[in-house]
């Protein structure tokens, strides 16, 4: 292959992956600073010692481990071992992926190759290093030399002597480290002349150079008895530190920014120019990590293999901590404010520090606040620092305290946000209400709030004397003076309310406890939660930077371009944030815990630097060192599963055995991000099917056909999927599916249906015959006995609407009847009768002659009546009376012949003796107002009793009637009548009626 070919070959290799190198580790950036993420056994590695690695023009990661070779594809690892691939994988030391897509493995069994999936073992002698050979194709360091690939066989190489060990390429120069010596081979390998540099073992056996480096012009030289360097003809120890020069050096990297990775047992180093070597803690990776293997990927990440704990990757990460390791003394931040003079500055579970860009020292001791919790920081306009504690509030001007002794006042409430909106004119929400500190006065100004929305969390001030208030209860409005709840925030109550900013003209955003990020836009509001595609619903803070919202939340923090937060009316969608910085669990990702709730001074846009308070200290977003939103992968087919056989992603036919199958599929992404997968069976599936993180799909029982299996991934804060992966299958019919077998059996079925529906009909016709004789018979029983039935409810009917002492009509009878009287909309004489002093005669005679003067009393009301008139047993002794069609005199004339004929009446005592009773009876008129319904007949009731209360009063045995002179107005039907009595009298809108002599 000639040196142009492989270089073209370079060229679509790097197009094909999508991938552009990036910037390697950030030199500037300390160790401990750098975002960490560890895989190991319990994620899938084979096993936890890594001794090798290479990165195939795919971008998968390929791991060598003691017992078998992974292929990680960013997120999960497929084992390649003895029973899967047919060969030996274990102890391989060496990879190296060539531009064709294959993959070399080198270790004490000779070479492997992979290639889509397949291993072969190409033989030889023992490989311990393999490197390019300036053409594309493998240079092996052997245990008898040099050696490569040509032709499909191994060729051994002349000119170099003894084991080869290491091998670095440097431009067109080849280095190869060997037993006590390092030699010099440049280009073209085949018949150059070889210049060796020989160790001065001083009398000992010879040490084998195990790993080379190049940086900066340096060639650095890794051997079991401490790390070299090549000075010209001589190699000399590295003179780094006492430590690299006499420990065993396990692996050597040096990255693309020139950096120097040193792997030993004890520890990792990196080694910058001009600069003592950086020694990573145990806190940073583990104690001990035994680091046996180091690679950078073309994505700019480190990874280190280790002895005892997996497989690490180390990355810029996007953001910076500032922790106890920074001098922040207590790691519990709760606020943060830029001073006047640009500073940083902290409030800590403890006290106030300020930050200068490379260490936090204490501002203000918590001994000096009144409570040492600082929640809340605010600088105002003349400079000064008002903090707000869990217990209280302070402001410092420098560092004296100069708080005036009315705020004392707030010392039983904790501080949750302070506004200035004018000079010396604060708005401070608390846990116990909104306060105004004006001109030297605090006034509280809600306190009739309950007790969830008085706890306001954050303050959005609008003009002067109109607020946006969150609480703990939804959202509030003050406006001049008024304590309102916006009809639009209705959705809110009962909700905390984090975070109320201004996201854009006339754009506000709502962050929530519980209910997802809401956006305020001309009066209407929009929510957007979890199910919408966001991480939580949780949001302590939002800000906006560079047309991208950014959310604290207690899952990390995350960002959306402001374009695609759904606005109020817009259709709905999902959202794809994408996730910077949090509790990566799945990969123990270190260094980005965030964010934690606190007061208005949760978050700080510092020019492109976005700090958040946490629970570790303070973290501060670089939005600079974000890249542009990263490309969704292309998906890749890898296997299919059938009838316990795994055959590769191609064509495949399903001729035999169970329909059921499982596809697996991919998408390598060795970056930083989640990957989401969607996939459908075209022929089979109706829609696209949203897989989530799942990398298999399964199908059963599938029906005989040719399908098209697709599949795309996308990634958290992609908006689009990346290229499809597809895969054509066709499912062969059993013999009893084919068309020609259906086509009989069909005919076969049709012919037995029609046979079996005439046996039927006959049969049918039979017994209709039957049937339709029974059912003559049984209509005719039904109908006698529906009649018996009508007959029998009717008697009901009349029994349930009528006083079974009396005869007369009872008050469900009244109640039935009275809508339809009511419509009528006529006048109705409304007449109460009452037996004056009926219980004596149940005391002296007894309740069987109460009964019978009952039942005489019922005869003569009923005689009094017309066929149009209701004659009604209020209860006990009263009756009720309803004259249709009747006047006031009209009704007059009939209580008084009524009373006159009771009076008249000879009643048996039962001893045979006569009894004379005398009665009272109160009358009214119906409608009393311009419109006629049930409330206004009750009204009439009201005025017929208060006319027998005045019957009684005035001695009994008389009639007396109460009407209104003019209809009433609606107000006064608003409350009883008998309160309004003598006033409605006095405007003769009511008068008495009685009987004149």
């Amino acid at each position: 292959m000639t040196r142009a070919l492989y270089t073209i070959l370079s060229v679509i290799a790097v197009c094909l992956t999508g991938v552009r190198p990036a910037a390697a580790l950030d030199p500037q950036t300390p160790f401990h600073a750098m975002v960490l993420d560890h895989w190991s056994v319990e994620q899938g590695l084979p096993q936890i010692t890594v001794l090798g690695m290479a990165e195939d023009r795919a971008g998968f990661l390929w791991i060598n481990t003691q017992s078998a070779v992974a292929r990680f594809d960013g997120a999960h690892f497929v084992t390649f071992d003895r029973v899967r691939t047919g060969v030996d994988t274990s102890m391989l030391v060496a990879a190296w992926a060539d531009p064709l897509g294959q993959v070399w493995f080198g270790g004490t069994h000779g070479l492997l190759r992979e290639r889509d999936g397949h291993f072969s073992a190409w033989g030889g002698n023992a490989v311990n290093a393999i490197a390019d050979a300036g053409d594309g194709t493998p240079l092996l360091a052997t245990s008898k030399g040099l050696a490569r690939v040509r032709d499909g066989r191994i060729v051994p190489l002349a000119g170099f002597a003894g084991p080869a060990f290491s091998l670095l390429r440097v431009g067109k120069t080849l280095w190869i480290g060997g037993l006590g010596r390092v030699c010099r081979l440049p280009a073209p390998i085949d018949g150059s002349t070889l210049t060796c540099v020989g160790l001065d073992s001083a009398g000992h056996q010879p040490v084998p150079i195990t790993h080379l480096a190049s940086t900066d012009g340096s060639l650095w030289l890794g051997t079991h008895g401490g790390l070299m360097r090549l000075d010209g003809n001589r190699i000399v120890p590295a003179g780094l530190s006492h430590e690299l020069d006499t420990i065993s050096i396990e692996s050597l990297l040096a990255d693309r920014a020139g950096a120097l990775w040193i792997g030993t047992v004890p520890a990792l180093y990196r080694h910058l120019p001009g600069a003592a070597p950086e020694r990573a803690d145990d806190d940073d990776i583990v104690h001990h990590p035994w680091v046996q293997a180091l690679f950078e990927d073309r994505a700019g990440n480190l990874w280190m293999g280790t002895h005892i704990e997996g497989l690490y990757r180390v990355w810029n990460g996007w953001t910076r901590r500032v922790s106890t390791r920074d001098g922040v003394a207590d790691a519990l931040v709760w606020s943060i404010a830029r001073a006047p003079d640009g500073g940083i500055v902290f409030g800590t579970n403890s006290d106030v520090e300020t930050f200068d860009g490379s260490r936090a020292r204490p501002l203000i001791a918590g001994s000096d606040l009144p409570n040492p919790s600082a929640y809340e920081l605010y600088y105002d306009r003349r400079g000064r620092l008002w903090v707000g504690t869990r217990a209280g509030l302070a402001i410092y001007d420098h560092d004296r305290n100069v708080t005036p002794a009315a705020l004392s006042a707030l010392d039983r409430w904790q501080i949750n946000d302070i506004r200035e909106v004018a000079a010396d004119d604060f708005w401070v929400g608390t846990s116990g209400g909104l306060y105004r500190w004006h001109q030297g006065n605090l006034q509280r100004l809600d306190p009739d709030a309950s007790a969830a929305a008085a706890t306001i969390r954050s303050i959005l001030p609008l003009a002067a004397n109109h607020l946006y208030l969150g609480t703990e209860d939804g959202v509030r409005e003050w406006r001049h003076g008024e304590w309102l709840q916006p009809a639009w925030a209705e959705p809110l109550r009962g909700h905390f309310v984090t975070r109320l900013a201004a996201l854009g003209p006339g754009l506000i955003g709502i962050g929530t406890m519980d209910a997802g990020v809401g956006v305020l836009q001309a009066g209407r509001l929009r929510m957007t939660d979890r199910k919408d595609g966001l991480p939580s619903d949780n949001v302590w803070t939002l800000d906006v930077l560079d047309g991208e919202l950014y959310a604290g939340s207690m899952v990390g923090v995350w960002r959306l371009p402001l374009v695609q937060l759904p606005l109020p009316g817009s259709p709905v969608r999902r959202v794809a944030p994408q996730l910077l910085a949090g509790e990566e669990r799945a990969t123990s990702l270190r260094n980005t815990h965030c964010c934690n709730g606190g007061g208005g001074a949760r978050s700080l846009v510092d020019g492109d630097v976005i700090w958040y308070s946490t629970t570790d200290g303070a973290l501060g977003l670089n939005t600079r060192a974000l890249s542009s939103r990263p490309t969704a992968p292309a998906a890749m087919i890898e296997s299919i599963e059938h009838d316990g056989r795994r055959f590769p992603g191609e064509a495949f036919d399903l001729r035999r055995g169970a329909r059921d199958l499982a596809i697996t599929y991919t998408a390598p992404y060795l970056r930083i991000g989640a990957m989401r997968f969607r996939y459908r069976l075209e022929g089979y599936d109706a829609a696209w099917q949203e897989a989530g993180s799942r990398r298999t799909a399964f199908y059963t029982h599938l029906p005989p056909g040719k399908y098209r299996f697709r599949v795309a991934a996308t990634l958290a804060g992609t908006p689009g999927f990346g290229p499809e992966a597809d895969l054509d299958m066709e499912v062969a019919p059993h013999w009893y599916e084919r068309t020609l077998v259906r086509g009989a059996a069909f005919l076969l079925l049709g012919l037995a249906i029609v046979l079996l529906v005439r046996w039927r009909l006959l049969v049918q016709a039979r017994r209709n015959a039957w049937l339709e004789a029974e059912v003559a018979g049984r209509t005719e029983q039904l109908a006698r006995a529906i009649e018996r039935l009508r007959v029998s409810n009717l008697a009901l009917a009349q029994e349930s609407h009528t006083d079974t002492l009396t005869a007369l009509h009872n008050r469900r009878y009244l109640m039935t009847r009275l809508p339809g009287i009511l419509s009528d909309n006529d006048r109705i004489g409304v007449l109460q009768v009452d037996i004056d002093y009926f219980k004596q005669v149940n005391d002296r005679y007894g309740h069987a002659v109460g009964d019978a003067v009952l039942r005489e009393l019922g005869r003569l009301i009923t005689e009094v009546r017309r066929d149009s008139d209701i004659t009604v047993r209020w209860g006990g002794e009263e009756f009720l009376l309803l004259l249709q069609h009747m006047d006031a005199a009209g009704v007059m004339n009939i209580a008084e012949r009524l009373r006159r004929d009771i009076a008249a009446q000879d009643f048996t005592d039962g001893r045979g003796g006569k009894l004379r009773l005398t009665c009272s009876i109160g009358f009214s008129t119906h409608p009393i107002t311009a419109y006629a319904d049930t409330a206004t007949f009750e009204a009439a009731l009201e005025l017929a009793d208060l006319a027998l209360y005045r019957a009684k009063r005035d001695g009994r045995n008389t009639c007396v009637g109460l009407i209104v002179s003019t209809l009433l107005p609606a107000e006064i039907m608003r409350g009883p009548l008998a309160p309004q009595l003598d006033a409605l009298l006095a405007s003769d809108r009511l008068r008495w009626v009685r009987l004149v002599s």
